[in-house]
Formats: C-alpha cells, sequence, structure tokens
C-alpha cells in the first residue's frame, strides 16, 4: 500500500515486566511488577488512486443533490440572491469572488490529477506544474478567504458547503490507517460501506479524549482536510503541519486554567 504520510503517536499501557532476584534463602526467584509505558502506534494517511477519487466524485455529487432537495441553496443561487438584494458586495467584488471560486475548483482537480504520480515519476515539466499549482491554490484561497470572512455565516449553510463537509469525513474515513498486530497496515475505521466507516468513527468519538484513537482522529481529519484543499502531498509537507499541531498542543497544556 503507498502512502503520503506516515507518522506515531504513543499509547500510554501497563506491561508486566519480570525481574530476576534471590530470596534470603539464595534461591532464585522472580517478581513481576506492572509498569507504565508508552507504546508507539504507527498511523498513515493512504495515497488515493484513480478509483478512489472517481468513488469521491460521486459522492460529492450526491451530497449536492440531497442537499438542494433538502432546501439549501447553492452558492450560485445565494450570491445571485443577494446580488438581486443588492449585497454586501460591489457589482466588481461579486465578479471577482465568482472567478476565484470557479479558478480554485480548477487548480483543485489538477492538483489531484498530478498528485496520482509519484513524485519521483514526474519529469522536470510536471515538477515544476506541481509547484505553480500548490503556489496558485495557496494564493487563490487566500484572496478568496478576503472575501469569504466579510460574509462567512451568509455561505456557511450552502449546498456546496454541506457536500464538501462531508466528502472531507468520506475521504478520512478511506484514507486513515493503522498498523496491525501482523505489521501491516489496515483501516483505522473497518467496514466495506461508507456508513460501516461511520459507525466506527462514531464509536472512536465516544472514546475518552486521551485516547490513542481519539488523538490519532484529530490530527487524520486537521491532515485529510489540508489535503483536500491542495495544502499537504507530500511526507515534507505534512511534517511542517505536524509541527504547527504539536506547538499547538504545547500551547495547551502551558495554558492556566
Amino acid at each position: 500500500m503507498k502512502t503520503m504520510y506516515e507518522f506515531q503517536i504513543n499509547e500510554e499501557k501497563e506491561i508486566e515486566k519480570i525481574e530476576e532476584t534471590k530470596n534470603e534463602s539464595g534461591e532464585d526467584i522472580k517478581i513481576t511488577r506492572k509498569i507504565k509505558t508508552n507504546v508507539p502506534i504507527k498511523l498513515a494517511i493512504k495515497k488515493p488512486n484513480r478509483g478512489l477519487f472517481d468513488e469521491a466524485e460521486l459522492f460529492f455529487g450526491v451530497r449536492l443533490s440531497e442537499g438542494i432537495k433538502a432546501g439549501l441553496l447553492t452558492r450560485a443561487l445565494l450570491a445571485k440572491r443577494f446580488s438581486n438584494d443588492g449585497g454586501v458586495f460591489s457589482d466588481l467584488d461579486k465578479e471577482e469572488y465568482t472567478k476565484l471560486y470557479i479558478k480554485l475548483f480548477e487548480l483543485q482537480n489538477e492538483f489531484q490529477k498530478i498528485s496520482l504520480k509519484e513524485e519521483k515519476d514526474r519529469n522536470d515539466s510536471e515538477k515544476i506544474e506541481y509547484k505553480k499549482i500548490v503556489k496558485d491554490i495557496a494564493e487563490t484561497r487566500e484572496k478568496l478567504q478576503d472575501y469569504e470572512f466579510a460574509q462567512a455565516s451568509l455561505f456557511e449553510q450552502t449546498a456546496e458547503n454541506r457536500a464538501r463537509n462531508k466528502t472531507i469525513m468520506w475521504w478520512v474515513l478511506q484514507l486513515s490507517q493503522v498498523l496491525d498486530e501482523n505489521g501491516k497496515l489496515k483501516d483505522l475505521f473497518a467496514g466495506s460501506s461508507y456508513e460501516d466507516k461511520l459507525d466506527a468513527y462514531d464509536l472512536v468519538e465516544e472514546k475518552e479524549e486521551s485516547s490513542w484513537e481519539r488523538r490519532a482522529l484529530s490530527k487524520f481529519v486537521y491532515l485529510i482536510s489540508f489535503w483536500y484543499t491542495g495544502r499537504a502531498s507530500s511526507q515534507e509537507e505534512f511534517e511542517k503541519l505536524m509541527n504547527v499541531i504539536q506547538s499547538e498542543d504545547s500551547k495547551q497544556q502551558s495554558t492556566p486554567e
């Protein structure tokens, strides 16, 4: 199985440690003590193949249709309604926002296509194109955020946002891996269907926050969300994100209650 990123977290376990000593009569005896130790658990984000990308595209489309049927407006219709009502943006701002949103969608599609090929297998032209796409995605998102922050609450409940959030969850269920007792990576969320995996996800959600499963889940959601938006796809890029997570965790732990 190919992976995009591999990492580990520790699980505190109580193990038995056998110590050999002698009793007062000089006889050899064994004393069993229970001690707490940190056991590393290996985790990984699976590298998706073309089949998974096709499934994700279909999943997004189905969830988008569900949202529309349930009465949610699309971004385009909502933007049009605001436009008819005057809105908070000028006509020029509205036009620029629409162009940026379309551009980001196209860039993310290009990013997913080029990510199907291993970095070592890309030719010089593809490597240059990959770096350019990553840079363009970052710049486009920054420009979009300037607009979206102004009316985030207005566009939060759109059909696209609902479909996007559910699709990110779908990817989390599909890509999260853990090393089993046989030394092989397996799905963290067991099950052959989306519903089965979602049930497995809910079971993890019910565990204690300090459990390794809950800690692993929070990292998977964070990392895969960034991958989905084109901000990370290699070991090095994910490492930078993990450094951010660890830095934030350290700040939270050092903050007095």
